[in-house]
């Protein structure tokens, strides 16, 4: 009988099983069944059939499909009939004579055979993101399949590098079944870091590996950080004996650790602090910011300057912010009317009564535009009483007021007539009393003047037209500031009232 009949009919090509080149070699000794039986049941050559399909000899030897059987416990036959027939030219070099001699002992004794465990581990690389050095990165798994017959028995797991340390419970793996390994990556020194994981264990090979790496960025150093704002504070003019109204300067915690305050002080006492948020001795938050007033309160005309001095812990030299104003001398019994700006709602708000000044300066939202002019602090022959109105929720949907300046008669009488009890009454004016005097200009209204020696104050008002729902009036000495603001689109008013010459 010819020998490919051992292992062909009717022109089907049937094969031994063999060990595919992508797989591991197997590590066997002569007369080993159950190598014998891997070699039967796994194909050789990618694309090509095992020994055990249906095609071929069946899942058992012991069916004699293809007079298979003729090859037990001979392995010189089945080399001949490698090495002859065309149709199994494939497996030529594939097979070692020790897998020749454990196949045919399969074919032999099938019943024989006990399995044997394959190892296989997945994902076969694991990488880690960027860890900062003395911290640890998130666990990752991989896992240990047994794609094998017989159990397969984990002996030991272990990694070559400190800075990737593992969990595992892994023992016995059944066939069929798989067990996870946890892999974290702790890095000691800065840079790119690697190494393996070893899965010692007893199917072929022997032991399976998993390399793993990572990126290790030196640790942030923790120190405290200062950033001041601005850096400068002008104050503009103020009269002596007098005082301006606070502006802030802004202290933010930029470090990694939390700023602390050991002193603030200037450098005179023409600008005191006037209090804010900041306190020495209590620490302000990473990204947290608290505030520091300064005024300015001349005591002789002319520029001035000083220095405001924060101590903090961030470094060994103090932030400085520059301070400068003007004293001017004005007329006996005078006072200074100054200007804020609400920000969130773009809203002025002029003011000569100091316990005003002292209420807004501690509201951050309130800041000081730097325009101010000089008033009357009492009534003089000729002069006329500034009164105050407040419109009380006649904007922004009814959330917010407005107020209103005026020494002329007839407005007073006009307002009074409104609201004859002055009630407190939403959308009706409230006289809030006089604020200060001054006096009626020459010609009043848009090319209006004042007499010789005053100042002549100019009205601006953001109408209802252009600016719905959001009136408001502002007063301004400043030729520049109100011809800026009716370039907005604000009603130039013209000259209300005058004032004594800064």
């Amino acid at each position: 009988m010819k020998l490919k009949h051992i292992f062909f009919r009717a022109g089907i090509a049937v094969s031994l099983v063999m060990i595919s080149a992508s797989l591991m070699p197997l590590n066997v000794n002569a007369q080993d069944i159950n190598a014998g039986k891997l070699v039967y049941t796994t194909p050789a050559v990618s694309g090509q059939l095992s020994c055990s399909a249906g095609a071929c000899h069946t899942p058992s030897p012991a069916n004699n499909q293809n007079r298979i059987l003729k090859a037990a416990d001979d392995p010189g036959a089945i080399g001949v009939a490698i090495n002859t027939v065309t149709q199994m030219a494939f497996l030529r070099g594939k097979l070692t004579a020790t897998q020749l001699i454990d196949v045919a002992a399969y074919i032999g004794n099938p019943g024989a055979a006990t399995g044997s465990p394959i190892a296989q581990v997945s994902p076969i690389a694991l990488s880690f993101p960027s860890t900062v050095v003395g911290t640890i990165a998130t666990a990752q798994q991989f896992a240990v399949s047994n794609t094998g017959s017989a159990d397969l028995i984990i002996s030991s797991v272990t990694s070559d590098s400190a800075e990737f340390p593992l969990v595992s419970s892994c023992g016995t793996i059944a066939a069929g079944s798989s067990c996870n390994i946890s892999v974290a990556f702790a890095p000691s020194t800065a840079g790119a870091r690697s190494g393996s994981i070893t899965v010692s264990h007893n199917a072929s090979g022997g032991a399976s590996s998993v390399v793993v790496s990572g990126t290790a960025t030196a640790a942030i150093p923790v120190a405290p950080g200062i950033q001041v704002t601005p850096a400068s504070l002008a104050f503009g003019s103020v009269a002596i004996s007098s005082f301006s109204g606070a502006m802030f300067v802004t202290i933010t915690s930029v470090g990694t650790a939390p700023l602390l305050l050991s002193a603030i002080a200037n450098s005179g006492s023409n600008f005191p602090v006037a209090g804010g948020s900041c306190t020495v001795g209590v620490p302000v938050a990473v990204n947290a910011n608290c505030t520091i007033l300064s005024r300015f309160a001349p005591t002789v005309t002319g520029v001035q300057t000083g220095t405001l001095s924060i101590s903090h812990n961030a470094s060994a030299t103090a932030a400085t912010v520059t301070l400068s104003g003007t004293g001017v001398a004005t007329a006996s019994g005078t006072k200074m009317m100054v200007e804020y700006l609400y920000v969130p709602l773009n809203y002025f708000f002029i003011t000569s009564r100091e316990d005003d000044k002292v209420a807004l300066d501690k509201i951050a939202d309130f800041q000081l535009t730097g325009f101010s002019f000089p008033v009357y602090a009492s009534e003089i022959v000729g002069s006329k009483g500034i009164s105050r109105f407040y419109f009380d929720k006649v904007a922004v949907h009814g959330t917010r007021g407005s107020h209103f300046y005026t020494l002329l008669d007839a407005d007073k009488a006009t307002l009074s007539t409104l609201n004859p009890t002055n009630a407190q009454t939403a959308g009706l004016p409230y006289n809030e009393g006089i604020d200060s005097w001054a006096f009626l200009p020459v010609v009043s209204g848009p090319g209006g003047s004042c007499a010789s020696g005053l100042t002549p104050v100019y009205r601006l008002f953001r109408n209802g037209t252009r600016f719905p729902d959001d009136p408001n009036h502002r007063f301004t000495v400043d030729v520049v500031a109100y011809n800026s603001y009716v370039a907005l689109g604000w009603d130039g008013e013209g000259v209300n009232f005058c004032v004594p010459v800064p």
